[in-house]
């Protein structure tokens, strides 16, 4: 038996407990029928409480729960934190880790790592952003559902190797995206397809190769992997979307830098992971020197 711990905050003073926990944290009906059904398994300092009874500011409210049945199995795969707070937890992936439980991948994902720390982040994995298994990188999720809701996303910063060479430095992709069929994941340019904008910067070019940087607009899936490939310089690596390469075992591509509005402490939060040793190794063999040195110079303009 785990027990989650709640502090009210003095805006949901007076909110039925229910709604308080089911809305501001996310916990389920099925969760607070079993707690009531423990003896003293919902408390609000410490005194029994009934969910139909109102919260009090700066209250701490206890609910007993099964952690078999609220959490992921628990990993002790070791995965590097970036920044953490009362209310967030910043991951640095690394290629090849998934985000979810998926077939194939049930007990080793990003989620697991987080159930491991279930009793400083909440039981509820709430990521802000995916990345795809092989693409590395920063993640961040929330510890409870209020913060999770408020938080703004205000930059999304991607590190890649194109095999190719853009026409311009800076330029929009504006292309809509959609599936390329029924039977696979695979995305692609279609005229039907959802609106999808990414924005790139080259940073250097050597042996018809590019390293750039790419801001996402818009949230689809694949997004960089697509519109890179539209425009005739797939990322390096890329087996669905152009070709595997010797250089690097997995797409070239990195979540570099994370911003996003913090809504307690109402500022914005910057984060940085530097590019990993299998990209720099890719970029120093196409001729492209010191690449971590270019980048951390372009994070710091």
């Amino acid at each position: 038996m785990a027990v989650i711990r709640f502090i009210v905050p003095d805006d949901w003073d007076g909110m039925p407990l229910g709604q308080f926990l089911r809305t501001v944290h996310g916990l389920s009906g099925t969760t607070l029928k079993r707690a009531k059904r423990i003896e003293n398994g919902i408390t609000q300092n410490g005194v029994h409480c009934r969910t139909i009874d109102p919260v009090r500011a700066g209250a701490e409210i206890c609910v007993s729960v099964d952690a078999g049945e609220r959490i992921y199995r628990p990993s002790s795969l070791s995965v590097p934190v970036l920044y953490e707070d009362e209310n967030f937890v910043a991951f640095e992936k690394p290629a090849g880790l998934v985000v979810h439980p998926s077939r194939g991948h049930p007990y080793d994902t990003l989620a697991n790592v987080y159930a491991n720390r279930a009793e400083t982040t909440g039981l509820v994995f709430r990521p802000l952003n995916r990345l795809d298994r092989d693409t590395s990188g920063i993640v961040l999720a929330a510890k409870n559902a209020h913060v999770a809701t408020n938080a703004v996303l205000t930059e999304k910063c991607y590190a890649a190797l194109l095999t190719g060479v853009p026409a311009e430095k800076d330029f929009l992709i504006d292309r809509p995206i959609g599936r390329a069929g029924e039977d696979t994941q695979a995305r692609c340019v279609r005229p039907d397809g959802q609106a999808s904008r990414t924005r790139c910067h080259v940073i250097a070019e050597s042996e018809g190769h590019t390293l750039a940087l790419f801001w996402l607009e818009t949230g689809r899936t694949h997004q960089i992997r697509v519109h890179a490939a539209s425009i005739g310089c797939s990322l390096l690596g890329d087996p669905l979307y152009g070709a595997p390469s010797a250089l690097i075992s997995r797409q070239a591509l990195h979540c570099m830098r994370l911003s996003f509005y913090h809504p307690m402490t109402k500022t914005e939060i910057h984060l940085f992971s530097s590019l990993p040793r299998d990209l720099a190794q890719a970029a120093a063999a196409l001729g492209i020197a010191d690449a971590r040195a270019l980048l951390k110079s372009a994070h710091m303009v």
